[in-house]
């Protein structure tokens, strides 16, 4: 399977194939690993004793702040260093980072620097690594290529809450290590799967909505992601009472939605087009969000976790196919856009994550500092469905 950009007639020929595999390893690394792999290690933390509940929010939030700081500095690092060459240290940075958080001795400022560093890598892989790929895909398959690329996240998931929990029984320290070497094993066999630059796309007539308002709904639905996505696993392990493991269990059940996402999403974006997705997609994140007050049992907490999956990285391939679409098929346009769309995305993510870190210490033992996050998460979701009926080109 190769393909040119748009059908560009003069530029090489790209395996389709190695460079989606290089794309799902740098986002399954950034992401799926460096972010969610995570969350089930946050309660562990706390309960193994290496932090407080709050020192554990902050070495979350640092990864999202950093994460912000590799969305901001992406653009400009890819036009003055080759994508391909920058993926692939940013990956393996991800694998350093994970081995340096292996030792308890450390003082926390060194936990800290470290996952920021993660969150760097990994909001620059995001900024750069669909646009790189998608810049060769015929412009007819770049919705499910959109998809399929970030599928690396639905794999992070699903190890987060299959063989971390499975890391943790052995020692949070080896858990670090394991993640760390499978970081970097990604880099190696990704090495030499990356494409090269891509030439412009010829232009579009399709319809293109406003970009502002398109970044401003990315910004906005980050906050409906956030509680699943950051919180899920330390929600229901600590403040339900349910135990580490029975977090990390509800984790997999999110992983599943993640894994059937890109798939669902790529389906019905073929049958009723990628606006309606969209809208579609709003609706079943504000459910995720809301059934979180619907109380503690077990099958509502499912049927969260995994609508909430769904949306995970199922929305996020939305917004990217989106995005290439206003940037009209042009690859430095696409990746200053995207790198745009990401910083809104991340500036509501860490904010959003430090007030929570924030109402975790001052209200932890009452147990509202979660409920004050359900309630923004729910009111940013139906903000992003309402916004959508003004964007127009």
């Amino acid at each position: 399977m190769s393909a040119t950009p748009g059908g560009a007639p003069d530029e090489p020929r790209v395996d389709l194939r190695l460079a989606t595999i290089a794309s799902m390893g740098a986002i399954l690394a950034g992401l799926g690993l460096a972010r969610f792999a995570f969350a089930p290690i946050q309660p562990a933390l706390v309960l193994d004793g290496w932090f407080s509940g709050q020192g554990a929010s902050l070495l979350a939030s640092a990864n999202l702040a950093g994460y912000l700081l590799g969305a901001l500095f992406a653009d400009a690092a890819a036009r003055r260093i080759p994508a391909a060459t920058l993926l692939r240290f940013l990956v393996l940075a991800i694998g350093v980072s994970f081995v340096a958080c292996a030792d308890q001795g450390m003082p926390f400022v060194w936990f800290f620097f470290w996952r920021v560093i993660s969150g760097v890598a990994g909001g620059a892989i995001m900024v750069i690594s669909g646009p790189t790929l998608l810049a060769h895909v015929p412009r007819p398959r770049r919705p499910f290529f959109s998809q399929l690329t970030l599928y690396g996240i639905g794999i992070g998931i699903m190890l987060a809450g299959v063989v971390t929990p499975f890391l943790l029984g052995i020692g949070v320290a080896e858990t670090w290590l394991a993640l760390g070497v499978l970081s970097i094993a990604v880099a190696i066999v990704t090495w030499r799967m990356w494409p090269p630059p891509a030439l412009p796309a010829p232009p579009s007539t399709e319809e293109r909505p406003s970009a502002r308002l398109f970044i401003l709904q990315y910004g906005l639905i980050a906050i409906a992601i956030v509680p699943h996505m950051v919180y899920l696993a330390d929600y229901i392990a600590r403040d339900l009472g349910r135990g580490v493991m029975t977090g990390s269990h509800f984790y997999v059940i999110y992983g599943v939605g993640a894994l059937i996402g890109p798939f669902l999403y790529a389906a019905v974006t073929g049958r009723i087009g990628l606006r309606t997705t969209l809208r579609a997609a709003f609706l079943v994140q504000l459910a995720a969000v809301l059934l979180l007050f619907a109380g503690g049992d077990d099958l509502t907490l499912i049927l969260s976790a995994f609508l909430a999956g769904l949306g995970m990285p199922g929305l996020v391939a939305l917004f990217l196919a989106r995005s290439q679409q206003i940037a009209d098929g042009d690859p430095a346009r696409h990746r200053m856009l995207w790198g745009l769309v990401i910083v809104s995305f991340s500036v509501s993510q860490t904010i959003t994550a430090f007030i929570t870190s924030f109402l975790l210490g001052q209200f932890g033992e009452t147990g509202i500092g979660y409920p004050i996050l359900f309630v923004a998460a729910a009111i940013a979701a139906i903000v992003t469905f309402a916004i959508d009926f003004r964007v127009r080109r």
